[in-house]
């Protein structure tokens, strides 16, 4: 298969223009044309994934996080991108990244992880004119423990660690909201739609302050461990092609220390 007929089977299922305005999404590098049988998926495009997509003749490297973000004025093979552009364009790897727009699409990534956790109703916290939209509110109707929640949290998206950020994770909630990866700041959009207990990554300690100072309880689940979970749901999602598919594990970037 060429690799803009894979684009375009991506494309219709994850549109691009579903990504936000700062995102980067799409084909980053590489070449239309170029015939596709192994397709590797990685959270993030570093360099030990490029190595091992080379070592094992993969076609294509696709990924959540985009290898090229922000502008950039200069690919040197000093840097530490400019390393790994190089090593892609020597070695033929096309890169294609779905971002924002895979968490914004209905069965996306925020959809798919709340079905990992037994949620199967849920509304839209953004939600654009064409129905999609970023972060999944939902409710407990007879309410539920935080802790009990973080309780189901760790055994259905098998995690390591939490963060609790709240006054009393013994008091039962009754609306929530999900937003994958870095979502804090939608914490007070979700807030004025009556949600108790909101759940994303990254929370920062000023963020966090506000948050608690303003009776909102945080869960923090990490930013990998929600987002890891996007080509688990690609690879479902993209059978009828009959490529071959691997995921890369490059497991969390933080290492916690007791």
């Amino acid at each position: 298969m060429k690799t803009k007929d894979f684009i375009n089977i991506l494309e219709k299922k994850y549109p691009k223009n579903l990504a936000e305005d700062w995102d980067n999404v799409g084909l980053l590098v590489g070449d239309e044309e170029k015939d596709l049988q192994k397709i590797l998926f990685s959270l993030d495009v570093t360099e030990e994934v490029i190595d091992y997509a080379i070592k094992n003749s993969f076609d294509m490297i696709i990924s959540h996080h985009p290898i090229i973000f922000r502008g950039i004025k200069r690919v040197l093979k000093q840097d530490a991108l400019g390393t790994k552009i190089f090593k892609l364009v020597k070695y033929g790897i096309n890169v294609y990244t779905l971002h924002t727009n895979l968490d914004a699409q209905i069965e996306g990534l925020n959809d798919y992880l709340l079905e990992k956790i037994g949620i199967s109703n849920s509304s839209i916290l953004e939600k654009r004119e064409d129905g999609t939209g970023i972060g999944r509110i939902f409710k407990y109707p007879e309410g539920k423990l935080i802790s009990e929640i973080q309780e189901e949290l760790s055994n259905y998206l098998k995690l390591s660690f939490q963060r609790y950020i709240g006054k009393n994770r013994n008091k039962k909630v009754y609306r929530a909201c999900l937003v994958n990866g870095s979502g804090m700041s939608y914490w007070r959009m979700a807030q004025s739609r009556g949600v108790e207990l909101f759940i994303t990554g990254d929370v920062s300690y000023h963020d966090a302050l506000d948050a608690k100072e303003s009776g909102m309880d945080i869960i923090d689940i990490g930013h990998y461990e929600a987002e890891r979970f996007f080509a688990e749901l690609l690879m479902k999602n993209l059978q009828e092609t009959s490529l071959n598919f691997e995921i890369f594990d490059s497991k969390p970037v933080f290492q916690l220390i007791k």
